[in-house]
């Protein structure tokens, strides 16, 4: 769906409305009068879902580093659990 905004309004954000728009969304940029100034086209390329999985397995694995390297017991997380269920 095509967006209008005002020059003024996207000189504030510029960077944030780029990254809201998906490949091929529009940006009509208008003057202060009112007339059209400028058309903002997305290039962003789309993310595949290979490289989205990729993303979030290194996500995750980012988080398991930095709950390991904070770890202060000398018992595993498993091993801690397993004497609560009992």
């Amino acid at each position: 769906m095509p967006i209008t905004l005002p020059i003024e309004t996207a000189e504030r954000d510029l960077k944030g409305l780029l990254e809201e728009l998906n490949l091929g969304e529009t940006v009509t940029l208008v003057g202060s009068e009112g007339v059209p100034q400028a058309l903002l086209v997305s290039l962003k390329p789309v993310l595949r879902e290979t490289q989205v999985e990729a993303d979030w397995d290194a996500r995750w694995e980012a988080l398991a580093r930095q709950v390991s390297d904070a770890w202060q017991s000398r018992k595993s997380a498993v091993e801690l659990l397993s004497e609560m269920r009992r």
